[in-house]
């Protein structure tokens, strides 16, 4: 390749002191100004970035809070989960109510009745036969940072058939 530095450009600028012979030179700026962002730029990408960074804590904050309320409502509903279950298994699926509290203080209470179903065309459950059908609710109660909390599950259960 020959180089040659004798070249000026057509507006008489100055050029690279050597440049590939078949190639466009490059020319310098005139002002000798310097390539950058300007203080205005810089400002504005600091505001945006910090209107992010807020937006982005905030939701991580709002995030941790939903995630330790879930936590502590957990026990909680263990203990109501395990009632309801022992529910005709280790607890007589018979009318009443019965209380008491567990180890970590969440107080739960037990409540059995007949259910009827007014709107129900079939034979009655009084009927010999036919199977009972019991509502079973379960209400749990415990403090958590100092307020009264409580949860209540329900379900039907049919008890079994007393033979005619």
């Amino acid at each position: 390749m020959k180089l040659d530095s004798r070249f000026r450009g057509n507006d008489g600028g100055e050029v690279d002191e050597f440049h590939l012979i078949g190639k466009r030179p490059k020319r310098r700026s005139k002002r000798g100004g310097e390539a950058g962002f300007s203080l205005l730029e810089i400002v504005v990408a600091l505001a945006l970035l910090g209107l992010i960074l807020a937006v982005l804590s905030d939701s991580l904050r709002t995030g941790l809070g939903s995630a330790a309320r879930a936590a502590a409502i957990e026990p909680p509903l263990a203990v109501a989960e395990a009632k309801l279950a022992a529910v005709g298994v280790t607890e007589r699926l018979i009318a009443g109510r019965t209380s008491g509290q567990d180890a970590r203080g969440i107080a739960w209470q037990l409540a059995i009745e007949e259910f009827h179903d007014d709107d129900f065309d079939g034979p009655s459950s009084d009927a010999p036969g036919v199977p009972k059908l019991y509502l079973v609710r379960v209400t749990v109660s415990w403090r958590q940072g100092g307020a009264p909390r409580s949860l209540s599950l329900d379900s039907l259960r049919l008890a079994p058939v007393t033979p005619p």
